[in-house]
């Protein structure tokens, strides 16, 4: 008889100490999904600014920069006013397919959605923006040739054309960092999203 209640009192404490221990695991779950959900709200909110901006330039910015150098240079002929025709067609598709990729990717419901779900939204956001550098590849290899034109004044004027080079390169060069740490976010997004649905 003793022995039963050493046995039972053993048994509850060892209870007790499984519930204490599911506390602290349930706890740390917890503790876990919001870390994760923290990470990836600060991942996708850096996206949708990124996003917010190329809308703003290509949408506005874009089109006042080509209406102001239009009126400014519309006496000097197609070399001046077709190039600002150009910025404007240019920004215009480019605000398309942006806003094509911001819709696909669904940024605020993206961290609910399903594995699957996810999945395929990434999958379409890869594609319209593969489609995007696709597209504007030519324009916009137009347009740096003819900013380094208009810059040097038709002329090979070394010093102007170099500076120009180099400060356009370096405008490129930042625009495709930042895609590629998009790319590299929205995988980490998918990885945060599969461990959330474990």
């Amino acid at each position: 008889m003793t022995q039963q209640v050493i046995d039972f009192a053993e048994l509850q404490e060892l209870k007790h100490q499984f519930s204490l221990l599911n506390e602290k695991l349930e706890k740390q779950r917890i503790v876990n999904e919001d870390i994760i959900k923290e990470s990836m709200k600060e991942k996708l909110s850096y996206i949708e600014k990124w996003y917010q901006y190329r809308l703003r330039v290509c949408g506005i910015a874009g089109p006042i920069v080509s209406f102001v150098f239009m009126a400014r240079y519309i006496n000097e002929g197609f070399g001046h006013w077709g190039f600002s025709l150009l910025i404007l067609l240019t920004g215009l598709v480019e605000l398309y397919l942006d806003r094509k990729s911001y819709r696909a990717l669904d940024i605020k419901n993206l961290p609910n959605l399903s594995m699957t779900n996810a999945t395929e939204n990434v999958a379409k956001h890869k594609q319209f923006r593969s489609m995007t550098n696709k597209v504007l590849a030519l324009p916009v290899i137009v347009l740096i040739v003819w900013t380094i034109l208009i810059a040097s004044h038709y002329t090979w004027n070394l010093p102007v054309i170099a500076i120009t080079v180099f400060m356009m390169g370096i405008s490129i060069s930042w625009g495709l960092y930042q895609m590629k740490e998009n790319r590299k976010r929205l995988e980490a997004v998918l990885e945060q999203i599969k461990k959330l649905r474990e």
